[in-house]
Order: C-alpha cells, then structure tokens, then sequence
C-alpha cells in the first residue's frame, strides 16, 4: 500500500499514462476512419461538426477513470480523512532553547524552577490545548545552532520528553546562543510545509540580537509565537556573566517576525494566541471534499460518459443515413 503522501502523485501518473495510451489509440482509429470517409458517412466523407470532440472527450475521460481507480484502490475502505481525524494540515513547530542558561534555577512563581522546566510546562499547556489528532508536531532545539529534534510525528508525550530537561547543550559547539541564525535554519527546515499550515513556537530565555540578518519565514507559517522564561528581574550567574530573561530582545524578535511574545515564566500563553491552532478555518468549514469523494464522483462521470459516447455517434454522429434499395418484386394490384 503506498504511503498516502504519494497517493496525488502515483494517481496523477496513472491518469497522464492512460490518457497517453488513449490518444495514441483515438489517432490511429482517425487515420483507419479517414480512408473509409465516404463508406461510413456518406458521399461527403465527413461527420457530423460536434464528433470532433469525441477523441478529446474520449482520452479525458479514460484518464479520470484511471485517477478514480488508482485513488479508490489505495484508500483501502478507509473513511474521509476528515472523520478519522487525520486532518493533517495543522503543524505545530516547537524551536527550544537548549542553551546551558536553560539549566538555571529562577523560574516559576516561586523561582525554584529551572528555565527548561518552565519551557517544559509551557508546552505542555499548549499540547493539552491541542485537540485531538488533527495536528503534527515538530521539535527542533538550538543553542549555536538548530538541529532537528523529531519531524512530523503525533506522538505529544515524544514532544514533553525532548523539553523535559535533556542536556542537548553537550552535543553542541560550545559558544553563544544564535536564535537570529537558529531561526533562520528552522525556516529552511519546514519550508515544505504546507502555507499557512504552521504555528513556530519559540521557547527561550532570550539573547542579543544582531540588528540584520534575519531572513523571512517561508509560507508555511501562519503565526509566530515567542514565549519567554526565567526570571526577567532577577539574574543569575553563569559563564561570567548575570544571565535573565531578556525581554527586550524577545519582544523585539516577535515584532521582526510579526509575531507575539508572550512573559510565560508566570503565565501560560492565552487561548486566543492559540487560535491557528485550535479552530478549522472558515473556508475548509464551508466547503472540502476529499479525494475518495471526488474520486467516486469523477469515476461515475467518465464511465457515464464512455457509455453514452458510442449511442450518441451512432445516432447522431452522422448527416447520412443508408437507405435499402427497394424490392424488385412486383406487388399484387
């Protein structure tokens, strides 16, 4: 059974070959059809004007039913994609920051907490918000560099576990965090996307910002969220220097990407900024139908109209009509 990401592509060849086929054989039946012209349409030679289209009729046809078939085939008695909640075209992008700063301890209400295990708490607010299995996720974690995590999967626990506090920060170069350059690596990397499928999520306790070399976001991301955590008052000491969350910086990233951030070091991020997320949007609501429906749909048209062509030609497709010579024996007075 094929995977269903190849399904439109492996329908769509089959479609282009028998169409292919069906007009090799509709050229050949022309060139037969011509030298017999006059036999079968009369002195004239020719049919009627509207039979011209019956090739391309004909080949367009035969090419849809093998679209239905291949597509009807390989859905395998499933239902609509839509019923079995496998409505895929929502992603959330999780970008973590794995940072050594991540490690320390002046999170939460209390300020016991460390900065990955507010992150962590934080999405996993998002996730329980999430409903049901109508979306992917993907997690890619920085610090010098991004590096993909896990890629379109629907496992949330896999999600919570990468942001439960794992010290990815020892497989990295050390150096300084690079958000600017992180981000810009995490475009490159979901920009197969669909449009406008992808909410970025952006978990951090911040870092300077250089002032170019941002580059835009590719098309699949519909919305940016920034989060921040740590303690933005109150620093704490590490590689030389008072590290906190830098507000500034983070807020200003948002404003760069056209995004939101969010201080979620007290505060979970509001429901609404979940929007992309949580509702189906408008147009989908209104009007889908996919592709098992349209398959069946188009399936009965061609196979309608590969019946009817036949009928049509022999009562219509001709001016001339053989008339029997009349009977040569005499009729009684």
């Amino acid at each position: 059974m094929p995977n269903p990401e190849q399904l439109p592509a492996i329908a769509m060849w089959a479609a282009l070959a028998a169409a292919a086929v069906a007009a090799f054989g509709e050229w050949l039946h022309a060139r037969r059809v011509a030298r017999i012209g006059p036999l079968a349409f009369g002195p004239k030679g020719r049919p009627r004007l509207w039979t011209k289209a019956v090739p391309i009729l004909r080949v367009a046809a035969i090419g849809a039913a093998a679209w239905s078939l291949v597509t009807l085939v390989s859905y395998d008695n499933r239902t609509r994609e839509r019923e079995l909640g496998n409505n895929i075209n929502r992603h959330l992008v999780v970008l973590l920051d794995v940072s050594p700063s991540m490690l320390l301890k002046d999170a939460g209400d209390a300020g016991d907490m460390t900065r990955n295990a507010r992150a962590s708490a934080v999405l996993k607010s998002v996730i329980d918000r999430v409903p049901g299995d109508n979306i992917r996720f993907t997690a890619a974690g920085f610090y010098t560099e991004a590096r993909m995590l896990v890629e379109e999967c629907r496992d949330r626990e896999l999600i919570l576990h990468l942001a439960g506090g794992t010290p990815f920060h020892i497989t990295y170069k050390p150096g300084k965090t690079d958000i600017l350059g992180s981000i810009n690596q995490t475009g490159e990397l979901i920009k197969h996307l669909p449009r406008k499928s992808t909410t970025l999520l952006v978990l951090s306790d911040g870092d300077s910002l250089p002032p170019t070399g941002l580059k835009p976001l590719p098309s699949a991301v519909s919305r940016v969220i920034i989060a921040g955590v740590g303690d933005p008052a109150r620093g704490s000491f590490i590689d030389g220097h008072q590290s906190r969350q830098d507000t500034a910086n983070l807020s200003q990233l948002a404003r760069r990407l056209g995004g939101t951030y969010y201080d979620a070091n007290l505060r979970h991020i509001p429901s609404d900024a979940l929007e992309s997320l949580t509702s189906e949007s408008p147009g989908a609501a209104k009007w889908r139908v996919d592709r098992r429906l349209a398959a069946l749909i188009l399936l009965g048209a061609s196979t309608a109209l590969l019946c009817l062509l036949p009928i049509l030609l022999d009562l219509f497709g001709s001016p001339w009509r053989h008339r029997p010579a009349a009977s040569a024996i005499p009729q009684p007075a």
